[in-house]
């Protein structure tokens, strides 16, 4: 009798330990779950109709108050960037944050009204965007085009003397030949805005 009782005894603690862990896992799992992460899509750039030059990606989206994030990844200090929004109603504002690793540390902001908002950069990885608006459901379009790699030409460093022509260093890499790259960079750049819009355009 005394056995059956431990028996019963021994059962019941048993239970009571299986119901005490089962309603900690239960309960306590919620609890210990991390916050949850904003929504981010992982922008996929491809080869498109009327670039010649780099890939690119299209957003089409409604701006709104809770911000719509992007990611880019796969981009190097030799590839150019350029991001250009652009919102469907000339009179809305809309708002462009760039960011690198935390969301709420911007490193470049701007608001698109009227005219397209233009961000050129370069860096090394990867790179964020965060879309927002004042109130909800403002139309826009959002473009990202990463370049082909361009590694800056390096003149030789030593020049052999039957090679040297007498022109002082400081003559050949004057503020002329500076001025000239400069001058050139400027188109480059203009005509991949001017590309963007177009495509902006096309793709609205």
């Amino acid at each position: 009798m005394k056995t059956n009782l431990c028996t019963i005894l021994v059962l019941k603690s048993l239970f009571s330990m299986v119901v005490v862990l089962v309603a900690i896992g239960y309960w306590d799992h919620p609890v210990l779950a991390q916050e949850a992460q904003p929504n981010v899509f992982r922008l996929q750039l491809s080869e498109m109709d009327g670039i010649e030059h780099g890939k690119a990606a299209v957003v089409k989206g409604d701006a709104g108050t809770e911000a719509q994030r992007f990611l880019v990844e796969g981009v190097t200090m030799e590839t150019p960037v350029t991001v250009l929004l652009r919102g469907l109603v000339p009179e809305d504002e809309i708002d462009l944050a760039l960011t690198k690793y935390a969301w709420d540390q911007p490193l470049k902001t701007g608001t698109a009204q009227g005219e397209p908002l233009a961000m050129k950069f370069r860096t090394e990885g990867e790179f964020q965007l965060s879309v927002t608006a004042e109130e909800d459901g403002l139309p826009y379009r959002l473009l990202v085009w990463v370049g082909d790699p361009v590694e800056p030409a390096m003149a030789p460093v030593v020049v052999h003397a039957d090679e040297y022509d007498g022109v002082p260093v400081e003559a050949a890499t004057g503020e002329g030949g500076g001025l000239v790259l400069w001058v050139i960079a400027a188109l480059l750049g203009a005509a991949v805005l001017l590309l963007a819009v177009l495509v902006l355009r096309r793709k609205s």
